[in-house]
């Protein structure tokens, strides 16, 4: 599909350019073909990365940046709350921006859109700050280069095309997004290798649950994964089940009676974020919701992916690649993008039933057909 392209007015010499994606991590993965575009056109150009400290791990040692600057946003804010502390704030704070100043950056591309990262190119005072029009937090007053603006509800364009826009605004030619990650540490690939040797049967296909995300309105019903799982497990597959700590008490109701299944590998709370990169090769299937772990796989390249998709838009957020599949109950009120469902029955999600998801698992896999006929047609 071909995209319309941004204006292109004498566009700058690009040598020093500064990309602020602070958040959130699948966000921050979407933004990779924008670092692959410029590097790609300008392979002599300076390229720096502005991150929050939570998604910095995804970047570090990527090939392409030059500096990554870590922004420690989240301390920063705590810090305020305790007057002792402003001084010291304020000289962190004021030595962040001379890090930034000392680059000599002469182009920022603001990829969030947010107060939060506009500010930063502004302080910094580089020259040509590019930025979307008609941002939320009057962001946009920071950018002296403004784009067409990007609607968060704006369901058919991708936001990884939006993003490769600003490569486009300053004569990159940009075909297909290119997603290049940084190389797998030994050690963080050793540790995968010995958390799978877990599972008794490494020949079997491995099956990744991405089961959880920070909206309410994007949860698939907890009892539809506890249904899935022995539905997977007569399968043979291996299943492994992901998530962040806090995430522990809702694995416990997914897993069940199965939480001591010789096929299901429990790692909620053991990876971090560059182990993901690592145990995405492995896989052979990815089940998921509009979530980082998803987006991740996706950059990875390596598992077919199953999306489970309710309030956000498959347009917008859907994985690259025609071998992937995207399940959506088709209501009207989708898609809504709202963080709570309005109606507060979350129907889009519920309506997604355990025997339509191992159907296409069945597919994915190259497994005979079931005979219950499928109610909702994928997403294509």
């Amino acid at each position: 599909m071909k995209y319309p392209q941004p204006s292109v007015s004498n566009p700058p010499a690009a040598r020093r350019i500064l990309i602020v994606r602070l958040s959130a991590h699948g966000d921050v993965t979407h933004t990779l073909p924008l670092l692959a575009a410029l590097k790609r056109q300008y392979p002599n150009a300076f390229v720096g990365w502005l991150v929050e400290a939570s998604a910095a791990p995804l970047l570090e040692n990527h090939p392409l940046i030059d500096r990554l600057h870590v922004s420690h946003r989240k301390r920063w804010l705590s810090c305020l709350a305790k007057p002792a502390q402003w001084p010291s704030l304020w000289q962190e704070v004021e030595a962040f921006v001379r890090e930034l100043r000392a680059e000599g950056y002469q182009l920022s591309f603001d990829v969030q859109g947010l107060l939060k990262s506009a500010i930063w190119p502004w302080l910094a005072k580089i020259p040509l700050r590019y930025g979307f029009k008609a941002t939320r937090e009057s962001a946009d007053w920071f950018y002296n280069h403004r784009l067409p603006p990007m609607s968060i509800r704006d369901a058919q364009t991708p936001a990884v095309q939006r993003y490769l826009d600003f490569a486009r605004a300053i004569g990159c030619q940009v075909e297909a997004p290119e997603f290049i990650l940084p190389p797998l540490p030994a050690q963080t690939a050793a540790k995968v290798e010995v958390l799978l040797s877990l599972l008794p049967l490494p020949s079997q296909p491995l099956v990744v649950l991405a089961s959880f995300t920070r909206w309410p309105s994007k949860h698939w019903p907890m009892g539809h994964w506890a249904q899935l799982l022995p539905l997977l497990l007569e399968l043979n597959v291996s299943v492994v089940l992901l998530g962040a700590a806090s995430d522990a008490p809702r694995a416990t109701t997914i897993l069940g009676e199965h939480a001591g299944s010789p096929q299901v590998l429990n790692l909620v709370g053991q990876t971090d974020w560059p182990d993901l990169y690592a145990l995405f090769q492995r896989a052979h299937l990815l089940i998921g919701l509009d979530s980082a772990p998803l987006h991740i796989a996706d950059a990875v390249g390596g598992p077919k992916i199953i999306g489970l998709y309710g309030p956000t838009a498959p347009g917008r957020t859907g994985p690259v690649g025609g071998q992937h599949t995207i399940l959506t109950a088709q209501l009207d009120c989708q898609p809504c993008f709202e963080r709570d469902c309005p109606l507060k029955t979350t129907a889009c999600m519920s309506q997604l039933t355990p025997q339509q998801v191992l159907q296409q698992v069945r597919k994915a896999l190259g497994l005979a057909a079931s005979s219950a006929p499928l109610t909702q047609e994928p997403w294509a």
